[in-house]
């Protein structure tokens, strides 16, 4: 704040508005403040506050003890108390206040749901660009686990290409070696070098089998989950509409990882990598 020297009598009404005294009542105590001791006629004429709801700023500064009224019953007079005893009552009140707020705090907090017992949210998630935004997200949060069935609309070219999910997993698996990631899907040439790279990072993969088309995809990451599935059957099949389970119950989880392990068992073939001699690295 400024010198208090500087700060004019507008000023320091405004200010006493911000410590709880109306408009009125701050014009009053002020002009208290200034004369000491006044009649409610005069305590108009210097503050300006019109004389019947001088009364009402009166009774209110009475009742906070700021100031006193004669005891007199007619042609009372009014005085301020000590400046200081005032504003040490105001920084006593707001002490207590900050002190309730803590004990509201710790009350409310008493009040919430155990997080152990509040039922998951799930949530409906629609568009190519929402659900490419969910997978990263979920992949990056991932600390324990990621189990993913990969459908191919991630990784065609005609649909964005797969560097940005390939880069995905290996940067998150380079970064957090203990994290377990487990991948299934339809291999591509074009994929080969990063499957290789993801390999050698102990990245497990699985290879879909047959020509049919994946009903659905799958994105396990700790304790939430990502479902999509197929809209229609095209050249360039997409998935833009998803569930997301979030901080789900370990029973519901384990259903999903059930289906997990379920596909890549009826579904696919596990991916190494072969070394021949004189022979390039492959995958097999």
């Amino acid at each position: 704040m400024d010198d208090p020297s500087n700060i004019n009598g507008q000023e320091i009404e405004d200010s006493l508005q911000t410590l709880g005294f109306t408009k009125n009542d701050s014009k009053v105590l002020l002009t208290l403040c200034k004369f000491k001791i006044l009649s409610p006629a005069d305590i108009a004429r210097y503050s300006g506050v019109d004389r019947a709801r001088v009364y009402d700023s009166l009774n209110r500064l009475i009742e906070r003890g700021f100031i006193q009224k004669e005891p007199i019953k007619r042609g009372a007079n009014y005085q301020v108390i000590p400046v200081e005893t005032i504003f040490e009552s105001i920084r006593q009140n707001y002490k207590q206040k900050i002190a309730d707020t803590k004990i509201i705090e710790d009350a409310i907090s008493k009040l919430e749901i155990n997080s152990d017992e509040a039922e998951p949210r799930v949530w409906s998630i629609s568009s190519k660009e929402k659900i490419r935004k969910k997978i990263k997200e979920l992949i990056t949060s991932a600390k324990i686990r990621i189990f993913f069935i990969i459908t191919p609309d991630l990784l065609m070219d005609e649909l964005g290409g797969h560097d940005w999910i390939m880069k995905e997993l290996w940067n998150k698996k380079f970064t957090s070696n203990d994290l377990e990631i487990i991948i299934a899907l339809k291999f591509f040439d074009s994929l080969r070098e990063d499957l290789l790279n993801l390999l050698k990072l102990d990245v497990k993969i699985h290879s879909i089998t047959g020509d049919s088309v994946i009903p659905f995809g799958l994105l396990i990451a700790d304790n939430d989950f990502l479902l999509t599935t197929l809209d229609q059957v095209t050249e360039a099949p997409e998935y833009t509409t998803g569930l997301w389970l979030e901080d789900g119950h370990v029973t519901q989880i384990k259903g999903y990882e059930h289906l997990f392990r379920h596909f890549i068992i009826s579904e696919c073939k596990t991916a190494e990598i072969i070394t021949k001699k004189n022979e390039p690295t492959q995958i097999m």
